[in-house]
Parts: structure tokens; C-alpha cells; sequence
């Protein structure tokens, strides 16, 4: 059986289709045996790997924005972002995060839980790709060397790590690891390949890509709103802005990908060795929606996060039945 690698790149509210697609392959018996994420990225693998299938129809928070009560909205926040406005803001950011509260609210605090995150990385690698901007590289930190214990000092570092990687500025603070400060991952690539082209036992590589976006239209709409609009007009556009920062390099990142199968093919190799490190050739199917825009949030849409799931999930199985073997 073939194994396959999954990146989950950022997006805000869009990662729900990417958790549609994880939530097919695991329902429909495909392997994934290797998942990498940044950003929203990581939400969804968190939620996919605390996921008791034996039990759970769907992943905990997926089953709590499925259903979707008021109570339910809150959390989801909570969950998915971290957010916490400052009583103060000192105007460097937006919001804290409480890591307590944060990793309380991921059900990570609970032992039933813990044991079925370890039970899942055992069987599957998982990197939270992030910018290290006092060095300005990027860095994946391997989860399963983090956590290869789960106790309250590797949940610790965990939560730096997974904070790190959802953290943009300057809604959020910058978090300080090991004295450096770190961004998440899409500031340099929203779609982090790399470590799966390293991985020998990942076969084929799925991964999901946001890019696909009519910029030019939303940047029409945005013009022509009027003056009494301001406040909501200045929101739609910083969010616009990010946006277009974090996703649209990829297109880039995923030209030089398919680079560098087709030299490898050329040359006849399967593999190459390049500043001691082996990179594999290995197929990418890529899932591409089209104008999923990244923070709906229930603002606008209470059904939308149901929607780009579903659409996920048909999409990775249209993806399985025509290119999948």
C-alpha cells in the first residue's frame, strides 16, 4: 500500500476544506504516514491527530463547529486561532494568547487525548514549519521528537512550537523560542514540501493550495467601497494584504517542485544527495479550490465552515478517483 505525505498549508477558515480532504483519506483507508503544516495548517493536523476514530465520527473540534450552537462558535475561536483580545492593546499587536487556556481548550490537558495524539504520531511524522525572523529562515520542528514523551514539559515546548507556527503580525505577538523570535511558516512558504521530499517513506505527496484566488476582483470591490464604510473596508483590505503575503509566493514553491521532479526524472534518478541531505522524486497532487476566501468566519457565512469541509472532502475524492492509485 502506497504512503502518502499530506501538506496542510495556512489559510484561516479555508483549512476546513483542507481537514474535508484528511478526513476523506482517513475514512476512506488511504495511508498517510507523513503530514506538514503552517499557520491554520496546524490547527487542522492537531485536530486530525487527536481524532478516535474507533469512537468520534469526525475530529473534536470539527464535531463542534459541525454542530455549530453558540457555545460551540466560542470555542471553535478559541480552538482555532487562540485569540485573546488585549484589555489594553499597547498597539505592537491585537491579541495574547493564554498558552494554559489555549492548550486546555485543544483538549490537549486531557490523558484520554494525550494517549491517542501519541498512539497517531507513532504512526505518522508530523512538522510545524515556521519563520524564524530573528535569523529570517525557516525552521520545521518535528513534533514527534518533541513529544516522543507527553508531559507536562514537552507539552510546554509543544505549545510554543504549535503557537509559533498560527503567529502573524502584528495581530498576534511574536513568540520567543530558545531566544530567537518566531512567525509562522507562510511568511517564507505557506506549503512547506520540503521535509516530504526527504521522507524515503512517503511514496506520493498530497497537498493543498490556496492561490487560486481573483485578487484583482477583491481588490476592485475594495476600491469602490464608499468613504462611510472605512472601518470594515480597512478590516477587508488588512486581511486582504496578509493574504497575498503568505499565499501567493507559493506559486513559486510549487513551480520549483515540479522542477525538481522533472530534472530528477530527466537524469534517470530517483534520488539526490544535496548539502548532505536525500531528496526523493516523488509525484505532488495538488488540491486547488478556487476564491475560498480566509477569514469567513460566521460573520458573514455561519454555514461556511460546513461548506469548505464538504467541498474537501468531494474534492479529494474526485482527486483519489482520477489520479490516486
Amino acid at each position: 500500500m502506497k504512503k502518502y505525505g499530506f501538506v496542510a498549508s495556512g489559510g484561516g477558515y479555508r483549512s476546513f476544506y483542507t481537514e474535508g480532504a484528511l478526513v476523506w483519506l482517513r475514512q476512506n483507508g488511504v495511508s498517510v504516514s507523513h503530514i506538514a503544516s503552517t499557520s491554520s495548517g496546524n490547527n487542522i493536523a492537531l485536530d486530525y491527530l487527536l481524532w478516535d476514530q474507533e469512537k468520534e465520527e469526525l475530529p473534536p473540534v470539527l464535531t463542534r463547529t459541525m454542530r455549530l450552537s453558540v457555545g460551540d462558535i466560542f470555542h471553535v475561536f478559541k480552538n482555532f486561532l487562540g485569540l485573546r483580545p488585549s484589555l489594553l492593546p499597547n498597539g505592537s499587536h491585537l491579541f495574547t494568547v493564554d498558552k494554559d487556556s489555549c492548550r486546555n481548550s485543544l483538549t490537549l490537558d486531557q490523558p484520554a487525548r494525550q494517549e491517542i495524539l501519541s498512539g497517531n504520531l507513532a504512526a505518522v511524522s508530523w512538522d510545524v514549519f515556521t519563520t524564524n525572523l530573528t535569523r529570517r529562515e525557516g525552521r520545521s520542528f518535528r513534533i514527534n521528537d518533541i513529544l516522543s514523551a507527553i508531559n507536562p514539559g514537552t507539552l510546554d515546548r509543544f505549545m510554543d512550537v504549535f503557537l509559533a507556527g498560527i503567529t502573524t503580525i502584528p495581530y498576534f505577538k511574536a513568540v520567543e523560542i530558545d531566544g530567537d523570535f518566531y512567525l509562522e511558516g507562510g511568511y517564507l512558504d505557506n506549503t512547506p514540501l520540503r521535509t516530504m521530499f526527504e521522507d524515503p517513506e512517503v511514496d506520493e505527496i498530497i497537498a493543498v493550495d490556496f492561490t487560486d484566488y481573483d485578487y484583482h476582483d477583491a481588490l476592485k470591490k475594495l476600491y469602490a467601497t464608499q468613504v462611510f464604510t472605512l472601518p470594515l473596508n480597512s478590516i477587508d483590505m488588512y486581511l486582504l494584504v496578509s493574504d497575498i503575503q503568505l499565499s501567493l509566493p507559493n506559486i513559486k514553491v510549487f513551480t520549483e517542485a515540479n522542477r525538481i521532479n522533472r530534472m530528477l526524472e530527466a537524469l534517470d534518478k530517483t534520488s539526490l544527495e544535496l548539502d548532505g541531505k536525500t531528496y526523493y522524486r516523488k509525484p505532488v497532487h495538488i488540491l486547488s479550490p478556487k476564491n475560498l476566501e480566509s477569514m469567513t468566519i460566521s460573520l458573514k457565512d455561519s454555514t461556511i465552515q460546513k461548506k469548505y469541509f464538504e467541498l474537501g472532502k468531494n474534492d479529494m475524492a474526485e482527486l483519489s478517483a482520477n489520479r490516486l492509485t
